[in-house]
């Protein structure tokens, strides 16, 4: 969960990161760069979500206002 309530969740079948926003009952895909990622980890800080992209041994940052 971010700092505005919203809830992330990694999804391996898509190949991306998932935003739920709870207030307006909808989700948004963010598709990840690296074929076959499988972000296990979600972390991040004001205005950004990080996913560790065990796949790929890489990091994917994803900003929002």
């Amino acid at each position: 969960m971010d700092e505005t309530d919203r809830v992330w969740v990694s999804d391996f079948g898509a190949n991306a990161l998932v935003r739920f926003d709870p207030e307006k009952e909808s989700f948004r895909t963010f598709p990840l760069p690296s074929r076959g990622a499988r972000v296990r980890q979600i972390l991040g800080r004001k205005g950004e979500v990080w996913g560790a992209e065990s796949g790929a041994d890489r990091l994917v940052v994803i900003r929002f206002p």
